[in-house]
């Protein structure tokens, strides 16, 4: 192309014939052509956009809406992409930089406020390039045709072009400029299978499309008009060559001031690093399979991502060490109490670990809860009646199911005699723990457990049997960590809560479940049962001092260990969060002697300890309004006597509180020649004060094999005490009016009945007599045995000096 010397371009059209005055050029006829046609299309257009469909549904976000999942601070987890050619992060007009709206109307449509759909005069313009050049240099397309273009693709011919403008005429009588713009940006293509802008500010900024600065705001506009040509991947340069004529635009069009232009040329683009993120993943998957999250193209989770990273490095930290033991995965879960939010959510130590099942969800795996269920028990025990002092018995037991006979063993293979409930706790003796599920009853402990969200428990009680308190039903960490949350609360159940917020693609919030607290037990209860949790003395007798579990501020926490350690467990809280951890193989594989306390506890006291440093915990929480404090014996659980020595302080629920002093620690009068008990006339020098431990008589033999010496039963014959000191017997086993049943599978030899007495005062046998006849003769602690007959009979207990109990009457059936 040339110009004349009159400065006029000079065209391929222009006629070399000299002009006649008052005549009208070829060029002019060819524009007014041009203008009649257009005109004429314009109308026709009028009337085909009235009669011309969009495609059916092609206004509906949701057809190119990617789900764009967030941590709780909007930090990009996932975007889950609807078709192969990508997708696009649907937001509000609202949450765009406005400098983002006037770039692009500034670079692509600048007279976008005045037209009707179709800007005549940059039609006119690119017509007149088409007829003069011969091809297209701008194709004068406004941003309601592009727009147009988006919802009904087809080649860029001429009859594309006329079809572009009718349904343009038809969006704008249909839609606002707004609705338009908010329809363009979040659907126009970016490049690199990004759709819309805030799908491409996350891309290539690393940020929300609401946070752009002026220059950022430019940069994004320009990919639009051509996403190969423009490629930031590719032709960086050639981007920002046409972000800085945008910015000049918006300048000289009045959209911006001389200093914004000034510090806009001048601001370096701090690039992303190009991946599609993908954290957390498995929340993320747990999230995108909610089907009551189906419309939602935003979702906003619970998740604390920077203490997700540091849980997750724990989790694969604690496998590598563990792995010569036999382990090959964890998980972990971290909620906040107050509102069940999930905070970190950990499935596997590695997601991409194809050959140890990484992409399991261990957070949703049934596995047996071995002792973590435990505290559910002893709760319901408080709540009817027992205390933290209650003496429980272990001893060893033999319990009738249907499955056959069931003997419970401890960890360690002993068996403790008399222990206090917290004792019992705090140490993880499965005797007292099946004991006490026997006296709740395995129906309440059931119903507690499903009430608590234990779902995986979907079997009859018979089922499961008195070992469900040891955890032998299958669970999942989810169900424990909402479980122990509730302890947290003081006995409010909710549930776990992994979404903060979620919208449509249009902005609209999408309602969530509603997540109101249940009360399921008693503050004052879960307050004991926390304090027993937090209790480093009472874990001292089976764990030692000093365990991984003491993290240097107050915490309550339970371990498990489930059958042949396939799983170990430990679950916790502070005033703040619970946090459950589960280490063992997806394969259901044994470890090699790893329990809850060297394989879980460890990782439990990392995790708690990091999401503690942001939030040091106060105390596990206030305790609530009416407890009381007493000081018991250690080895009865009544009020501390003048011979129980270093006294213990504990915490009662109002009205189950102890009233009479311990009789367990008894100072006994000796007579110095024989060892035997002194009446109150014994010479002076000849008798001597010495104290003993009386166990009530279920304990006696326990005491005897563990070498506790029991005091003298008989008189002094040098100094006897007064007649009104002889002692008194009971029988205490069988009970008056019991029947019996004779087991025909069984000889008659092999079926006894179990005799025991209770001797108030001291005694040094019992003869027992069954219709009169004696059966057997027992010394301390005065326990024998009867091998039963049918019929019906009369037991006697009675002392050396023929001091008798009441008669025992029973029935046995043949």
């Amino acid at each position: 192309m040339s110009r004349d010397r009159s400065g006029h371009r000079a065209t391929g059209l222009q006629s070399t014939m000299p002009r006649r005055r008052g005549s009208i050029s070829v060029a002019s006829r060819l524009w007014l052509a041009a203008g009649g046609l257009l005109l004429l299309s314009y109308l026709g257009g009028v009337l085909w956009a009235a009669l011309l469909e969009l495609p059916a549904g092609a206004l509906d976000p949701r057809a190119v809406a990617s789900v764009s999942v967030t941590g709780r601070d909007g930090s990009l987890l996932r975007t889950a992409l609807p078709r192969e050619d990508g997708g696009a992060l649907w937001v509000p007009l609202s949450s765009l930089s406005p400098h983002l709206v006037q770039a692009t109307i500034a670079g692509e449509d600048q007279r976008f406020f005045e037209h009707r759909g179709v800007d005549p005069r940059a039609l006119l313009r690119a017509l007149g390039q088409v007829l003069a050049l011969r091809r297209v240099v701008s194709g004068g397309s406004t941003i309601t045709m592009q727009l147009a273009r988006l919802l009904r693709p087809s080649p860029r011919t001429l009859a594309a072009k006329l079809r572009e403008a009718v349904l343009a005429i038809k969006l704008e009588r249909r839609l606002s400029k707004e609705q338009i713009l908010w329809l363009y940006l979040n659907r126009a293509p970016y490049g690199n299978r990004t759709f819309g802008v805030e799908a491409a500010a996350q891309a290539y900024l690393g940020k929300p499309a609401a946070r752009l600065s002026l220059a950022e705001a430019a940069l994004l506009s320009a990919l639009p008009r051509s996403p190969a040509g423009y490629n930031p991947y590719r032709h960086r340069d050639r981007l920002l060559r046409r972000q800085r004529e945008i910015l000049r635009r918006m300048a000289a069009q009045g959209r911006i001031g001389a200093e914004p232009l000034r510090l806009a040329l001048a601001e370096p683009i701090a690039w992303a690093r190009g991946e599609r993120p993908f954290l957390a993943p498995h929340l993320v998957e747990r999230v995108l399979a909610d089907p009551g999250l189906r419309e939602a193209t935003r979702v906003r989770t619970s998740l604390d991502l920077a203490l997700q990273e540091q849980v997750e490095v724990a989790l694969r930290e604690a496998v590598r060490r563990l792995r010569p033991h036999g382990v090959s995965n964890a998980a972990a879960l971290v909620v906040e109490n107050r509102t069940g939010e999930v905070l970190a959510y950990v499935g596997s130590a590695d997601f991409w670990d194809e050959k140890d099942g990484g992409q399991n969800d261990g957070t949703l795996a049934r596995r047996q809860a071995g002792s973590t269920l435990k505290p559910f028990t002893y709760a319901l025990a408080l709540e009817r009646g027992r205390t933290a002092a209650s003496l429980l018995q272990d001893l060893p037991a033999h319990f009738t199911t249907d499955k056959g006979d069931y003997a419970p063993r401890n960890y360690d293979d002993t068996f403790h005699g008399p222990v206090r409930l917290r004792v019992a706790l705090g140490s993880s003796y499965n005797v007292p723990a099946v004991h006490t599920a026997e006296i709740v009853g395995l129906d309440a402990l059931l119903k507690l457990l499903r009430d608590l969200g234990f779902t995986s428990l979907d079997q009859p009680a018979r089922h499961y049997g008195l070992g469900l308190t040891l955890g032998n039903g299958d669970t999942t960490l989810q169900e424990l960590t909402a479980a122990y949350a509730t302890l947290a609360r003081h006995g409010e159940w909710l549930p776990l809560r992994l979404v903060q917020e979620a919208r449509r693609a249009d902005g609209s919030p999408l309602p969530l479940p509603e997540t109101r607290p249940r009360r399921l037990l008693s503050a004052a209860a879960t307050h004991v049962i926390a304090d027993i949790l937090a209790d480093p003395m009472a874990r001292l007798p089976a764990f030692g001092k000093q365990t991984v579990l003491e993290v240097g501020f107050p915490a309550s926490v339970k371990t498990g260990t489930s059958k042949d350690f396939r799983d170990n467990w430990t679950v916790g809280f502070t005033s703040a969060v619970t946090v459950g951890v589960w280490v063992g193989n997806f394969d259901g594989s044994s470890m090699h002697n790893v329990s809850g306390i060297t394989g879980a506890g460890p990782l439990w006291a990392e995790i708690v300890t990091a999401e503690s440093r942001d939030r040091p915990p106060a105390m596990v929480e206030a305790p609530p309004p009416g407890l009381t404090e007493r000081e018991i014996c250690p080895v009865s659980g009544e009020i501390a006597g003048p011979h129980c020595g270093a006294a213990v302080r504990e915490i009662f629920i109002p009205g189950s509180e102890p009233t009479r002093l311990c009789p367990m620690h008894q100072e006994l009068t000796l007579d110095r020649r024989n060892g035997l008990l002194a009446g109150d006339g014994c010479p002076t020098g000849v008798s001597e004060r010495r104290l003993f431990t009386v166990y009530p008589p279920r304990f006696r033999g326990w005491a005897l094999e563990h070498g506790i010496e029991p005091p003298p039963s008989a008189d002094s014959p040098l100094c006897p005490r007064p007649p009104g000191a002889r002692a008194r017997v009971s029988v205490r086993f069988p009970v008056h009016g019991d029947r019996y049943f004779l087991d025909p599978d069984l000889r008659r030899s092999h079926q006894r009945v179990p005799l025991e007495a209770v001797v108030e005062g001291l005694a040094r046998e019992v003869r027992w007599l069954v219709d009169g006849r004696e059966v057997a003769r027992a010394g301390y602690p005065f326990a024998a045995a009867w091998t039963v007959r049918p019929g019906q009979h009369t037991v006697l207990a009675v002392l050396p000096d023929g001091t008798r109990s009441d008669p025992v009457s029973i029935t046995v059936e043949d």
